[in-house]
C-alpha cells in the first residue's frame, strides 16, 4: 500500500512539474518579426544617384534658368544673336538716307522687327549680340552667348535634334535658292557646267552650316559641297575656279549688285537650277537645347501675332524700307 502511494505521490509531482513547464513557455514572448517596410524604409534601401550625374543635371537646369523668361524680365534685357552683315531680313540702317538718318547704323528688317516687339511685350530692352560667321551665329544660344539666335534658320529634323526651335516666322513661302555657275574660260557666254547632270557631281560651293550648304549636299549627294565662311568667300571661291557652282546665303543689294557685276563681265553665269528642300518647316529662330520655356512664350507670342496681323505689318514694313533704303 506505502509503495502504491508513493508512486502515487511521485506521479503527482512529475505532473505538477509539467504544468510548470507549459505555463513558463506560454508566458515566454514570442520573437520578434520583422516589420513591414513602409515606403520611406523602402527608398531608404535603394541604390542613390551618384553625385556627378546629379550635379550635371544641376548645371544644365541651370544654365536653361539662365535663358528662362523669369531671369529675362529680372535681368531687364533680352539677348539676341544677329549677323553682322545684310540680307533682304536683317540689314543696317545705310547712312545717307534722309528719311531714316536717325536710325543709321541700327538693326532693322523682318527679323529685327520681330525681335523688337518681342522685348517690348516681354517688358525688357532687346540688346543684340553680333557675329560676322554664320556658324557662330547659329550655336550661339547653345553657348548661352544669347537667349536665341534670330535669322531665317531653316527648321529641319537635323537641326531639332541639336537645338530648340520655334516655329515658323515666315508670311510668304519658302523659294529655292539659285545656282551660279562658273563661266567657260575659254567660251565665256557659257558656263562651264552644261547640264544638271554635270551640277550633280561638280564642286559646290555655299556658306558653311547654312540651309544652302545641307540642301545642296541633300539634292545633289554625289556632289562635292565645299564649305566657306561667307557670301564673299563663296563668290572667290567660284571666280578663282576652286569650284564649279556657288548657292548663296540671303544676301542684300550691294551683294546682288555684285553679282551682276561678275554675269556682265562673263565670270558667271545664272542657270535654271534651284537648291530647295521639300523638308523643311519652316524657318525660325535657334534656342538652347530643352529651353522650352523661353521658346513656348516665343511660339504663343508669333501665334498671336500672325492672328493678328501684326507679322504681315512687319514684312511689309521691312520690304518698303529695305527698297527705299537700297538694301533690296
Amino acid at each position: 500500500m506505502k509503495k502504491i502511494l508513493i508512486i502515487l505521490l511521485l506521479l503527482s509531482f512529475a505532473m505538477t512539474a509539467c504544468c510548470a513547464c507549459a505555463a513558463k513557455d506560454e508566458a515566454q514572448p514570442a520573437a520578434p518579426t520583422a516589420a513591414p517596410q513602409t515606403e520611406d524604409t523602402q527608398n531608404e534601401t535603394q541604390p542613390s544617384v551618384p553625385s556627378h550625374e546629379l550635379q550635371a543635371v544641376s548645371a544644365e537646369e541651370a544654365r536653361l534658368a539662365e535663358h528662362s523668361v523669369e531671369t529675362i524680365r529680372q535681368r531687364g534685357t533680352l539677348r539676341v544673336a544677329l549677323q553682322s552683315g545684310n540680307s533682304k531680313m536683317s540689314y543696317r540702317v545705310p547712312e545717307g538716307v534722309e528719311e531714316y538718318a536717325d536710325r543709321a547704323g541700327q538693326p532693322s528688317g523682318y527679323v529685327p522687327f520681330i525681335c523688337q516687339q518681342l522685348a517690348e511685350d516681354l517688358g525688357v530692352e532687346l540688346e543684340y549680340v553680333f557675329y560676322d560667321v554664320t556658324e557662330e551665329q547659329l550655336v550661339a544660344a547653345e553657348k548661352g552667348e544669347a537667349d536665341f539666335s534670330a535669322n531665317v534658320w531653316s527648321i529641319t529634323d537635323e537641326r531639332l535634334e541639336l537645338y530648340t526651335m520655334t516655329d515658323n516666322i515666315l508670311v510668304t513661302d519658302i523659294e529655292g535658292d539659285e545656282v551660279f555657275l562658273r563661266a567657260d574660260p575659254q567660251d565665256p557666254t557659257k558656263p562651264l557646267i552644261g547640264s544638271e547632270e554635270e551640277l550633280s557631281t561638280a564642286r559646290i560651293a555655299a556658306v558653311k552650316a547654312t540651309v544652302q550648304e545641307r540642301n545642296a549636299g541633300l539634292q545633289y549627294p554625289e556632289a562635292e559641297i565645299l564649305g566657306y565662311v561667307d557670301n564673299d568667300a563663296v563668290l572667290e571661291a567660284l571666280l578663282s575656279g576652286e569650284v564649279d557652282a556657288a548657292v548663296f546665303t540671303t544676301f542684300d543689294r550691294a551683294f546682288a549688285d555684285i553679282l551682276v557685276e561678275a554675269i556682265v563681265d562673263r565670270q558667271i553665269c545664272q542657270c535654271e537650277y534651284d537648291i530647295v528642300d521639300p523638308e523643311i518647316k519652316g524657318v525660325g529662330f535657334i534656342l538652347m537645347k530643352g529651353n522650352e520655356d523661353l521658346c513656348s512664350y516665343i511660339n504663343e507670342q508669333l501665334s498671336r501675332y500672325r492672328d493678328e496681323g501684326v507679322l504681315l505689318e512687319l514684312n511689309n514694313r521691312s520690304e518698303t524700307e529695305a527698297k527705299a533704303m537700297g538694301i533690296i
